[in-house]
């Protein structure tokens, strides 16, 4: 759930590079065919009108800037019969809530993160390292 409200308006989805060449691959290769694409159109869906969701136990706020916010939206894939929140599915995203875009930084699996580190601290630690841009808007 978020801190704040957010406008009742539609935002803009963007895939990060990064989240592309590391995860999307991935995911697409794993789930063949439209079952991946189906679950691509259902994140882009739900994340353009996240006002609807906001409130929610599929979105969890992890850092508050000026402007923008972090957060993660579970995710499950299409036809595979698991809730989103038990799939283990997330993606990170950042929401500039000025320019109305949301983009998508990170796209993993639970069995995708390392097993020395936290959630929370392996995606805090990727998004300064991978999106210094982004960092420093959410201090």
């Amino acid at each position: 759930m978020f801190t704040s409200q957010l406008p009742d308006v539609d935002y803009r989805i963007v895939f990060s590079d990064y989240a592309a060449r590391h995860f999307i691959k991935r995911f697409a290769k794993s789930y063949p065919g439209k079952q991946w694409l189906v679950t691509q159109q259902s994140i882009f869906d739900s994340l353009r009108r996240v006002h609807t969701i906001q409130q929610t136990q599929q979105v969890d706020e992890l850092k508050r800037g000026a402007e923008c916010l972090l957060f993660k939206y579970d995710f499950a894939v299409a036809k595979t019969n698991v809730s989103a929140k038990a799939s283990g599915n997330r993606c990170v995203v950042f929401l500039d809530i000025k320019s109305l875009q949301q983009t998508v930084v990170l796209l993993y699996g639970k069995t995708d993160l390392p097993k020395n580190q936290a959630e929370n601290q392996y995606i805090m630690q990727t998004v300064e390292s991978e999106f210094a841009e982004l960092g420093v808007r959410l201090k």
